[in-house]
């Protein structure tokens, strides 16, 4: 199981079918939310608190939620705050925008809640507000992220550096299916919204599934989706 993220968030969102299915999952992970249907409101909560991160849509009643991340990149007492950006716009001009804007990362709606909080725990953790364990372990197979080393049966297993990256991050969000094209953002640092061949990661799969023996069958595939590992 990943920890508890334990994060204040910001959702800035005027449907409440979205802000609600947001705010209960993230509730379940541990996060205090607070939802704000307009830049208005999103500006006043802000005087008052900042949180650990925010959650924005683009469009908003009373104008374009990339206006206000505009101001926030602009403040510095705001400009550190991680932003993920809500969008119904699917065309890579439209996410390109938001990230030229300062926006860390993006979802498009509707997304999948798997995904919502993969990408948010990604955000925390890389503002240092969520800590990633030393160990992740399932049945005989263990990694230690310290030494970057795997072992099963606790017998060492040579993994490559990628081969390493993807297991551990697929193991730290254990039970939860991660897209193809998150996993290429975040294991290989690919830019998101780039048309990219995801064969490597079926590539690295193939070989990591040979080294780790019967455990390999924790990694499932999800048709048409991406992969999950299954505790």
């Amino acid at each position: 199981m990943a920890p508890e993220m334990k994060a204040q968030i910001l959702v800035c969102e005027d449907q409440p079918a979205t802000s609600d299915l947001i705010s209960e999952v993230l509730q379940d992970e541990g996060c205090e939310i607070q939802v704000v249907e307009s830049l208005a409101k999103a500006r006043k909560s802000l005087t008052r608190a900042l949180p650990d991160l925010m959650i924005l849509d683009r469009n908003l009643p009373d104008g374009e939620g990339l206006e206000l991340l505009k101001e926030l990149r602009t403040d510095p007492r705001t400009s550190k705050i991680p932003v993920l950006v809500l969008t119904g716009q699917n065309a890579v001009t439209d996410k390109v925008a938001g990230l030229r804007e300062g926006a860390d990362d993006y979802i498009t709606k509707p997304f999948h809640t798997e995904e919502l909080v993969a990408r948010v725990e990604t955000l925390l953790r890389r503002v240092g507000t969520l800590e990633e364990p030393a160990m992740q372990e399932a049945g005989e197979l263990k990694l230690d992220r310290g030494s970057r080393k795997a072992f099963v049966k606790n017998k060492e297993v040579p993994l490559s550096a990628k081969e390493f990256d993807l297991l551990w991050f697929l193991m730290h969000r254990r039970n939860r299916v991660m897209t193809r094209d998150f996993l290429l953002q975040h294991v290989w640092g690919y830019e998101q919204g780039l048309d990219l061949s995801t064969k490597v990661i079926d590539v690295t799969l193939s070989h990591l599934r040979e080294k780790i023996g019967p455990t390999a069958d924790k990694i499932v595939s999800v048709r048409g989706f991406g992969y999950r590992f299954d505790d």
